[in-house]
């Protein structure tokens, strides 16, 4: 089989995160964007209703309040709890070793990892997208692999993306 691409890099917390929140605001952003609106018709009506009724600002006031306190929980809180958790899982898989080796070859990339080699199929690639430093590529399993822009070693961006289009034909 021939190597067309590896790539090299460690696996720092920084690095990390910077994967996860793009995947993150892909995956998540469009959703909570949904809640958020959802949460805001459901303050209007409650807060009209409210007023309607001869209630006070009080209860309006504490209304928004928690819908605030909600919406700061759901777009800072529970994402930045999902990557301390991820990197937590990552470094106990990792038995420490967060050095990364990624080999492109003709049909398939391998992920070199301290347990088992992880083999995805180019077929198999859902998307790629990239960071200020990473390059993700993302399978149907919802696993997402990073790539160091600058840790190539053989080959480069343009060769792993030219395998994925061709492949995904």
């Amino acid at each position: 089989m021939k190597l067309i691409a590896e790539n090299k890099f460690t696996v720092t917390e920084e690095l990390f995160r910077e994967g996860m929140k793009r995947l993150i605001d892909l995956d998540y952003g469009p959703a909570l964007k949904k809640i958020i609106l959802f949460l805001a018709a459901v303050w209007a009506a409650v807060a009209a209703y409210i007023l309607w009724k001869g209630g006070t600002l009080i209860p309006v006031l504490i209304e928004t309040v928690s819908l605030v306190l909600v919406v700061i929980y759901l777009s800072v809180f529970l994402p930045r709890s999902r990557i301390k958790r991820g990197w937590k899982n990552m470094r106990e898989r990792s038995d420490g070793e967060m050095e990364r080796v990624t080999r492109f070859y003709e049909d398939r990339m391998e992920v070199l990892t301290t347990i088992d080699p992880l083999i995805v199929n180019y077929e198999d690639v859902t998307r790629t997208m990239e960071t200020e430093h990473l390059m993700i590529i993302q399978n149907t399993g919802k696993l997402g692999v990073m790539i160091a822009l600058d840790g190539f070693t053989v080959g480069g961006k343009e060769d792993v993306l030219r395998l994925i289009k061709e492949w995904s034909k």
